[in-house]
């Protein structure tokens, strides 16, 4: 088999849609880093991503959509949290998919995405929620029926219940939702029975594609999914533990509050 073709990645935060891999575009915002993918067909039918965060944000993803002759066919939100269901008039008529329908109503994530500082802090107004996302159409058990390539469904309670990935095998590239961030450390859902045990499990499924590129839903796109998923795991186990860890990525405000909050709920 021919070489998968290898992007050139450096540590800066993309602004505008940048090619990452045959066929697939991200955009990165400013607002933790969240990362918006567009999985683009030969023919120009694609599948939007994760759109977010701010309002001009998701109009520039609609409107870079349209400038470069593509035609979206869905978006697809990984989880129900409200930074991964927004939306905006650009792809409002579109249908919304998931791997399940969320149970959580959009006043409730309306009220948790205007009371988030991050958000608050950048001055910028907040993208509306969508309307409630549908089961997504299978080609075949956990294979998206569209037009485009080839796209595997992952679905884990990892972080939220339920969470997806795509992973695409052609072009060796996972889209990760809120999972194997080099930004971020794991974050629980505390709600859970086992949260710990529930993430564990999560990772190993998208370490089982070996993606040759991992794109998180907050960070950067990485060629290292192996090591990202060894420092979720050591992070995992230190967590449990109640033991001190060197994680650099609890250094962010939003990362060491989190991280003070799960060791409160988990940590001995």
């Amino acid at each position: 088999m021919p070489p998968r073709w290898r992007p050139r990645l450096t540590a800066d935060v993309p602004r505008d849609l940048v090619q990452v891999a045959p066929g697939v575009h991200v955009a990165t915002s400013a607002v933790y880093t969240t990362t918006s993918t567009v999985v683009v067909a030969a023919d120009g039918t694609c599948l939007v991503v994760d759109p977010a965060v701010t309002a001009r944000e998701v109009d520039d993803l609609a409107a870079t959509i349209r400038a470069r002759g593509w035609t979206p066919v869905a978006v697809w939100s990984t989880h129900a949290h409200w930074d991964h269901v927004l939306d905006g008039p650009g792809l409002a008529h579109l249908p919304r998919w998931s791997a399940d329908v969320p149970t959580t109503d959009r006043e409730t994530l309306a009220a948790e995405r205007d009371a988030d500082p991050e958000l608050a802090g950048s001055g910028a107004p907040p993208a509306p929620i969508a309307a409630a996302a549908t089961r997504y159409p299978q080609r075949s058990p956990g294979v998206l029926d569209w037009p485009g390539p080839t796209v595997q469904v992952l679905v884990h309670a990892a972080h939220a219940r339920p969470h997806t990935a795509l992973f695409l095998p052609d072009a060796g590239v996972l889209v990760a939702g809120d999972m194997l961030s080099d930004m971020e450390i794991p974050l629980l859902d505390l709600s859970a029975d086992d949260p710990v045990d529930d993430y564990v499990r999560g990772l190993a499924l998208l370490e089982s594609t070996g993606a040759d590129l991992v794109i998180p839903g907050h960070g950067h796109v990485g060629t290292d999914l192996s090591r990202r998923a060894a420092a979720d795991r050591s992070y995992l186990s230190a967590l449990v533990a109640g033991d001190d860890t060197m994680d650099e990525r609890c250094a962010l405000p939003w990362t060491a509050a989190a991280h003070g909050a799960q060791r409160a709920a988990v940590g001995r």
